[in-house]
């Protein structure tokens, strides 16, 4: 009985350790190469990517040995050796790697791919260029030094992150989103998926093209990290939160539609149109840039008639562009459509509170009210400047 028991350990031993090494391994790393055992993998690298049939595939880093077929779950790296300047990798099926490596050149896959893990990694070298059709996965992009890359469509639908220095460009991405360094470029323009984002120090998020739904979605910049609006952008997004710089080019913000809190206390700065919506409040502690321009021409903060907006920052009105002729004036706060109330450490940058929610530029030309959300040139008043002065 004690034989039988025992050998039923050593069996079950025996499983156990198979099991264990059956989750934990994964394929070899396999190099690109479609030149066989000469070295390198062949300028252009052009082939079919397939698995268990076309021998484009070597284990040797050089590209010396005998190429090989594919095998799913592998770590690709393109490519064998240092030659190949371009690549065009067309797939038959969807191969699946468990991660991905673009050491140089010009690579476009022209492939729908899928890992093998739930996080999987996709890196760009520095100098490198990287083009694939998309996949369901998700992952860590570490594109480093000047390293670029681009996916039309990410589907993985969990959390993400871009790594490095290098520029990603995504025409959909499905995640939930980490920005730690470089820029992360996203279009929409194949559907849009993002379903929340934190930027943080030295990384930015452009947004361009097609917006994303941001109801119920979060986006936070932290210190020093960037968000950036394009040309034409109207984004909307219910919990926008954090302390770092938002950039707009022409672009529109629309802060709330959950009906629920927010806080940003950064940096607000270009042309950059600010909505406050829904019954929420937003506190807005930022530093927002005003870029004033012909009479009646400049952005502004908006409310869709039920938004509820506290004003705790500064104000920085850009006058590069301004027509300052006596009688111009520019509304920057849509009283008539917001709750809005300007709190005690709210500010004018340059300009002092002449009286009560009244604010005046030292060479007395310009005034905002609080109560009317207007900027307005005036004729100086001579005895307005002495009293400026001399206080």
């Amino acid at each position: 009985m004690e034989n039988i028991i025992s050998a039923k350990l050593r069996l079950s031993f025996v499983a156990f350790a198979a099991l264990l090494l059956g989750c934990s391994a994964h394929a070899a790393t396999l190099y690109w190469d479609t030149n066989g055992s000469t070295s390198g993998a062949g300028n252009p690298a052009d082939g079919i990517w397939d698995t268990n049939t076309t021998a484009n595939w070597s284990t040797d880093a050089s590209g010396l040995a005998a190429t090989t077929v594919y095998t799913d779950g592998s770590d690709v790296v393109f490519s064998a050796g240092s030659d190949a300047a371009t690549a065009t990798v067309t797939a038959s099926g969807t191969p699946v790697f468990h991660s991905l490596t673009f050491e140089e050149g010009n690579v476009t896959i022209n492939a729908t791919l899928n890992d093998d893990t739930t996080t999987s990694s996709i890196t760009v070298k520095n100098g490198a260029n990287a083009s694939i059709a998309g996949g369901g996965f998700n992952g860590a992009f570490d594109i480093q030094g000047n390293g670029i890359f681009f996916a039309d469509a990410i589907t993985g639908g969990g959390g993400m992150s871009k790594e490095g220095t290098g520029t990603a460009t995504f025409g959909r991405l499905d995640a939930t989103l980490t920005v730690n360094g470089g820029t992360l470029i996203y279009t929409g323009l194949n559907a849009a998926k993002l379903k929340g984002a934190t930027v943080n120090a030295d990384a930015v998020l452009r947004l361009e093209g097609n917006t994303f739904d941001g109801t119920k979605r979060n986006v936070t910049v932290n210190a020093g990290g960037r968000l950036e609006l394009a040309a034409g952008v109207d984004q909307t997004i219910s919990y926008f939160q954090g302390t770092g710089t938002v950039a707009g080019e022409g672009a529109t913000l629309r802060v709330g539609g959950d009906n629920k809190p927010t806080t940003f206390a950064g940096t607000i700065t270009g042309d950059l149109d600010l909505w406050a919506v829904g019954t929420g409040t937003f506190t807005d502690n930022a530093s927002m840039e005003f870029v004033i321009s012909s009479n009646g021409v400049n952005n502004a903060i908006l409310g869709d008639g039920t938004g509820t907006i506290i004003l705790g920052g500064s104000f920085n009105f850009n006058l590069t562009g301004a027509d300052l002729a006596v009688g111009n004036s520019w509304t920057l706060v849509d009283v008539a459509n917001l709750n809005e109330t300007f709190g005690a450490s709210f500010s004018v940058t340059g300009f002092t509170e002449s009286s009560a929610g009244v604010w005046t530029n030292a060479e007395g030309n310009l005034v905002f009210s609080e109560s009317t959300g207007v900027l307005s040139v005036i004729p100086i008043n001579v005895m307005t400047i002495m009293f400026q002065t001399s206080r």
